[in-house]
């Protein structure tokens, strides 16, 4: 299922509209960050990069072209080089270095794309999120567990969503087996911890822009998370849920 999910996406970034290219390198950059090896090698062996260096090429819209050179720049240089398990990420860079790119300053970007190790998908969360069986924490901690949702991690919170969406999509609703997918795991994993971190939001923060969009990312989940469970149960009337829209 990763495989479509990356071709759909490098099927938008053909798009003339730099809006949605920019949609298509933001929901890029999420699943690279948070769904494992099994993307980054999808992304590497499908030509996404190739399609990437070709925009490029193009002279295409500002943001468009510095999106991808942060992106291609810092996955590089998280990937490990010309040695690499995936060199095609390091020989895209090289490419782009021919061709007179400008690779926009490392000190201003925000946080790295991807968090090393690449190979554990949740590294980048707290190990009492990632274990089940320490979910059940006291509230005087709920502030150092479950940090304030920022508008970014919204937004981050909604491409993961999205993916997951996807995915289940693509999954037979009376077919389990396509649940034990470590992609829609680690998805589903991340989803049920930012829906914790939703309701931890909606409990303290006084941010009204911010409560309207947590209420509304809550309920997306909500349905999300509802159909992974309709199909883990075989219950048809929960796997059929519709998908929440995509973001905008």
């Amino acid at each position: 299922q990763a495989k479509d999910v990356v071709k759909g996406i490098k099927k938008k970034l053909g798009s003339k509209n730099p809006k949605v290219q920019l949609l298509a390198l933001t929901l890029l950059e999420t699943i690279i960050k948070n769904c494992g090896d099994i993307v980054h090698m999808h992304v590497a062996e499908r030509d996404v990069l190739h399609e990437m260096v070709r925009i490029v090429k193009k002279k295409p819209d500002f943001n468009v072209k510095e999106k991808i050179l942060t992106l291609i720049d810092t996955w590089q240089e998280a990937f490990g080089g010309a040695r690499a398990r995936y060199p095609q990420y390091y020989v895209a860079y090289q490419e782009l270095l021919r061709l007179g790119a400008v690779f926009p300053p490392r000190s201003e970007r925000s946080a790295p794309v991807l968090t090393p190790p690449q190979t554990q998908p949740l590294s980048s969360y707290p190990p009492n999120i990632r274990n089940s069986d320490r979910q059940d924490t006291a509230e005087s901690s709920a502030e150092s567990e479950f940090p304030t949702l920022s508008l970014t991690e919204i937004q981050n919170a909604r491409g993961i969503m999205d993916v997951l969406s996807e995915m289940l999509n693509a999954i037979d609703p009376g077919n389990k087996e396509g649940l034990r997918q470590e992609v829609i795991v680690d998805l589903v994993e991340q989803c049920r911890t930012y829906k914790q971190r939703v309701v931890h939001l909606v409990n303290s923060t006084s941010d009204e822009s911010l409560l309207c969009q947590g209420l509304a990312l809550n309920d997306d989940l909500q349905r999300v998370l509802t159909r992974h469970e309709g199909i883990a149960s075989g219950t048809p009337s929960q796997a059929n849920k519709p998908k929440p829209e995509p973001a905008k």
